[in-house]
């Protein structure tokens, strides 16, 4: 071993930083690779700007509310199990395919896509995203 000729051993005080910046470089190519793939997963949702009008009852959407308290269908409270076949009930004894979706802000965002995504399976095929605040835009 290479080292002083008199037999101390000195303790290392250089610290090898190569593995180190091998590491960080791997990880950061491989997020490079990756994150345009995640962008594309994505969900874009575009906030609208128009006023706040009244439509007919007979085309109303599905109403779904999330809060804090749990979830409502149409002012009635269910389960996460219990709607996706609520909504393809509802869906199949109104004839329609559109649904509304009004969350709580204090919700998380996971709780929003896990709607989404059962309101997918159950069929609908236009989805409508609501602002919680009121029609002047405050809550």
């Amino acid at each position: 071993m290479a080292g002083p000729l008199n037999g101390e051993d000195q303790p290392i005080t250089a610290i090898n930083v190569t593995p180190l910046v091998d590491v960080t470089l791997v990880l950061v190519i491989i997020f490079m690779i990756t994150m345009p793939f995640l962008v594309e997963r994505a969900m874009r949702v575009r906030a609208s700007e128009q006023k706040v009008v009244q439509v007919s009852s007979i085309n109303e959407p599905i109403l779904v509310e999330l809060s804090r308290k749990g979830l409502r269908v149409e002012d009635r409270g269910v389960s996460w199990k219990d709607l996706k076949p609520a909504l393809s009930r509802i869906m199949s004894e109104r004839g329609i395919t559109t649904v509304a979706i009004s969350a709580d802000p204090a919700v998380s965002h996971g709780d929003v896509v896990r709607v989404l995504d059962q309101v997918h399976e159950a069929g609908a095929t236009s989805l409508d995203l609501l602002d919680p605040r009121g029609s002047d835009g405050h809550l």
